[in-house]
């Protein structure tokens, strides 16, 4: 599920080919961590581009597809959370104004699972009868014995990691360098416990780490 609110005309973000290299290597080579979160940052003008990526358990407290009613309605609430971004960070040296917005939190929505037609199954199960009488009839009792289905090495794996991800397209009024990121001082976002930082724009590019104890990261070198 991707929602996405365009707050005025969408003005094209254009990246710059060191912005799109840097942006890609990031993206490659984030790792998955519990309580950690990414954001990328990227500026060429005034045209300003945010993307956060952020584990779902951190955000919800979970990583599968929502079922129980008290599950959809944290993914709907960490949603409504992430089309602020406000309420998460504030950019500092220029004023910007917020024209674009996208969040996917589509790996904790549930997909239905394609089933076979009524009567294909039943031409599957009827097989498949028959199929298992004449194996009874000609099958070594021995050899029933140590062909069991439920054998651990055939059960499917579930370790499975899920992230949420908002972009956000800002519009700012001056060619000017942002100075810095600032996060809430009260505590980052959804309780993380860091958020590493990568920008690159016009004026250069970098890296810095967020922190409860220290929310701001510098963009400038």
């Amino acid at each position: 599920m991707i929602a996405r609110c365009t707050c005025s005309p969408l003005h094209l973000v254009i990246l710059s080919t060191a912005a799109w290299g840097c942006g890609t290597a990031w993206a490659a080579s984030g790792a998955h961590e519990h309580g950690a979160a990414e954001l990328f940052l990227s500026a060429e003008g005034k045209d300003v581009s945010i993307t956060l990526n952020l584990p779902a358990q951190s955000a919800v407290g979970f990583e599968t597809a929502a079922v129980s009613a008290a599950q959809k309605a944290a993914v709907e609430q960490v949603q409504t959370n992430l089309m602020v971004p406000s309420d998460l960070f504030i950019l500092e040296g220029n004023t910007c104004e917020l024209i674009d917005v996208a969040v996917d939190v589509s790996s904790l929505v549930e997909v239905g699972k394609s089933q076979s037609p009524p009567e294909q199954h039943a031409n599957h199960e009827e097989g498949h009868a028959d199929h298992n009488d004449e194996s009874t009839q000609t099958a070594d009792p021995d050899d029933l014995e140590h062909h069991g289905h439920g054998d651990e090495n055939d059960a499917p794996a579930s370790d499975t990691h899920s992230d949420l991800s908002a972009t956000y397209a800002f519009k700012c009024e001056r060619d000017e360098a942002l100075k810095q990121i600032t996060f809430s001082p009260e505590g980052l976002p959804f309780g993380l416990e860091r958020i590493d930082v990568f920008w690159v724009a016009d004026w250069g590019q970098g890296a810095g780490q967020a922190t409860p104890q220290s929310p701001r990261v510098s963009l400038q070198n």
